[in-house]
């Protein structure tokens, strides 16, 4: 079975005692009270429904609702509380769902069917109920087909902006500006002792990120720092007392502490780790404890981050926490205001993280929870030692509940608020807000070819734009682009003119776009789940699952089917997708991406980032190997490999002369991060996604 059976897509509603379940909007409401079910809960809610008053056994739920996979109880347990925790029901005293010891569970509430709430179709309707239904189903239809035609398409407006009101009401909102510079501020830390911002902040692109502070009482604003380094966060202790701040400096990335006063920085220290890539990310109890991520200790391929305690007196590093991951690892971590648990964010594949908390008295895991998103900060709620908040640069905020082990999203968050760091009060968060429009695509001379350019085009959009490919003979381009309400996947020509080929939600991410050899249908990755869209038709399928972890999708040589890798336990196995067929067959352990050329040749990526040359005849020569990137990004061109990295807030392009093995770098970029690139089939340019200013502030956000 290649799907999750989630039947329920079009079911009507109904009551469940007095909680209404509308599985259209994935919603169970009691009054004013309503709360969201992921699709998991609701698949197993609309099972129990359909066989309400029957023990439904773990088989039977296995077979229907995850279609015969192998799923541990621990997981369908945590499926049951969840939707327990919807219909507030108590285990204990239960209301709604019983279980059976040794059998399964039961749907033990009344449950009726809504009536007029979708397709009624497949559902039990009595004789009266079906006879009321149809005759009133005729008089009514006239009067709506004239209604549908006159209004239709004044009511889809009214729903779009109604759906845009709900997620930047002003009104609903309360948005007070913390400060007000012509440029870019982030990575912030706030204490209310001093009642004092400390940030980075630059004016403009050319200039690096330096340390700011303001005073929020008189609100007055210091540089702190005076050098050409780039200073990427601080933070400070939980007393004040203390700063640690990291920065960019020509011999790598160091840490400083610092103590704090009103006339600035003071007695300022290097911290010496005696190991490299290790990055502070929280204080501890006391000002002698930090919390850092640092590559873990043994050795394997995966080389993954973890969260490690240092003591700055004793100068020693001691591991808290074990990933064993295909991903990053662990990259984030807050300690509790009691003192007890650490949260931290681990990043498990390219796209899935992970919260966890660690009880520290108790030495052991007591949540972990999949986010479905890109968490880049942790904050623990105010006076609640038991409840934090978690957001992202794209605008999602989410709250956590250690006693019921829920993820609950802040209604009217949105893109463009972003990247909480402090919290204030009850949903009162500080936080960081920018325009949408940070990034712009530009073409830039390949640093490699002697070609002489004599024009390079820049393309200036009020939106922020991503993903930009050239076509197979580089007289178009397609990308993506979003602003706060929506995205979409694009194509621009020659002449400027611009087509839409695909829109979807602005908090997701489209990524690893490619244009099959034909040139009538890209792929690429939607989130965690790879895609094919059809550029005529417009046809936009998803080709993966939701539970299954891949890898970057790659066309065959043909354009028939597309190459892409599922993480399987801790094994990389290759896949190809027959587009006809629509099935897909395993076709290696141990790889990563294949590359198909139109010679004949293809270039394989193996799980431990070693690039081999596949010659036609089958014979494999081992090129390379990369560093351990997310964002590794590399191409083929002629007889050379080109890929792009960061070091010093430097991006580089790097090229392999696949012949003489001779590896050459260029600079592209001095204080960006930007590695997407694309080059054109001439081979003299290169298409890029390039940052603007962001023109950000921090803001204090009260939600309603």
């Amino acid at each position: 079975m290649d799907e999750l059976n989630f039947p329920f897509t079009k079911s009507p509603n109904y009551m469940v005692a007095d909680k209404r379940v509308c599985f259209q909007s994935a919603e169970v409401s009691f009054g004013d009270k309503s709360i969201k079910l992921e699709p998991l809960p609701l698949a197993v809610l609309y099972y129990l429904i359909q066989h309400a008053g029957d023990v439904v056994s773990r088989q039977a739920l296995l077979e229907h609702v995850w279609g015969n996979r192998q799923v541990s109880d621990d997981a369908i347990r945590r499926v049951i509380k969840k939707v327990r925790f919807a219909l507030e029901d108590d285990a204990k005293e239960p209301r709604y769902i019983k279980t059976i010891p040794m059998q399964g569970y039961a749907l033990i509430a009344p449950v009726q069917l809504v009536k007029g709430s979708g397709n009624t179709q497949k559902h039990n309707l009595g004789k009266q109920d079906k006879r009321f239904f149809y005759t009133k189903l005729l008089w009514i239809t006239a009067a709506l087909i004239v209604l549908i035609l006159l209004s239709n398409w004044f009511f889809y407006e009214q729903k779009i902006q109604k759906k845009s009101t709900e997620i930047l009401n002003a009104d609903a909102i309360q948005i007070e500006t913390l400060t007000d510079m012509s440029g870019s501020e982030m990575s912030a830390s706030y204490h209310p002792k001093h009642d004092t911002l400390l940030f980075i902040y630059r004016e403009n692109n050319d200039s690096p990120y330096a340390l700011h502070r303001k005073n929020l009482t008189t609100g007055l604003v210091h540089r702190l720092s005076f050098d050409r380094d780039n200073y990427l966060s601080v933070f400070f202790s939980n007393d004040g007392q203390y700063v640690v701040y990291n920065k960019n400096t020509p011999t790598g990335m160091k840490s400083y502490i610092a103590r704090y006063a009103n006339s600035g920085l003071h007695e300022t220290k290097l911290l010496n780790f005696a190991t490299n890539g290790v990055y502070p990310v929280s204080f501890g109890v006391d000002n002698d404890t930090l919390y850092v991520s640092a590559l873990s200790s043994g050795s394997n391929s995966l080389r993954q981050h973890a969260i490690y305690r240092y003591s700055i007196s004793q100068n020693l590093l001691q591991q808290m926490t074990f990933p064993f991951v295909k991903g990053y690892g662990d990259y984030a971590a807050q300690l509790s205001p009691d003192g007890r648990y650490l949260a931290l964010i681990r990043n498990v594949s390219e796209r899935r993280y992970h919260l966890l908390i660690h009880d520290l008295e108790q030495q052991n895991i007591v949540s972990e929870v999949n986010l479905g998103f890109f968490a880049s900060h942790l904050v623990w709620l105010k006076d609640t030692p038991d409840r934090l908040v978690l957001s992202s640069f794209k605008g999602d905020v989410y709250y956590f509940d250690m006693r019921t082990e829920q993820l609950v999203e802040q209604s009217g968050s949105a893109p463009g608020l972003n990247d909480a760091f402090y919290s204030c009060g009850k949903k009162c968060l500080f936080m960081r807000q920018h325009r949408m429009n940070y990034k712009d695509i530009q073409e830039v001379k390949n640093p490699f070819s002697e070609t002489d350019i004599t024009s390079l085009a820049y393309f200036p959009d009020s939106n922020a734009d991503f993903n930009p490919i050239y076509n197979n003979a580089g007289d178009m381009m397609y990308f993506t682009s979003k602003n706060e309400q929506r995205a979409y996947i694009k194509s621009i020509d020659t002449k400027g003119q611009q087509r839409v080929l695909y829109t979807f939600n602005a908090r997701h991410i489209v990524t690893r776009l490619s244009l099959d050899p034909t040139g009538t249908k890209l792929t690429g990755k939607i989130e965690e789940r790879i895609f094919v869209l059809d550029i005529k038709s417009k046809q936009f399928k998803k080709i993966s699952l939701t539970e299954e972890q891949v890898g970057v999708p790659h066309w065959g040589r043909a354009g028939q089917s597309v190459y892409y890798s599922r993480l399987e336990g801790v094994d990389t196995v290759l896949y190809r997708y027959n587009l006809h067929t629509k099935k897909k067959e395993k076709v290696e352990h141990g790889i990563s991406e294949r590359k198909e050329l139109t010679n004949g040749d293809s270039y394989l990526l193996d799980s431990d980032y070693t690039l081999w040359l596949e010659r036609k005849g089958g014979e494999r020569v081992s090129l390379m190997a990369f560093d351990h990137l997310s964002s590794l990004n590399w191409q083929v061109h002629d007889d050379y490999v080109y890929w792009s990295e960061t070091g010093q807030l430097n991006v580089s392009l790097n090229r392999l002369d696949v012949n003489s093995g001779l590896t050459q770098q260029r600079l592209l970029f001095e204080n960006s991060w930007d590695v997407e690139f694309s080059l054109h089939p001439s081979g003299g340019k290169i298409l890029v996604s390039h940052s603007l200013l962001a023109d950000s502030n921090l803001v204090k956000v009260q939600w309603p």
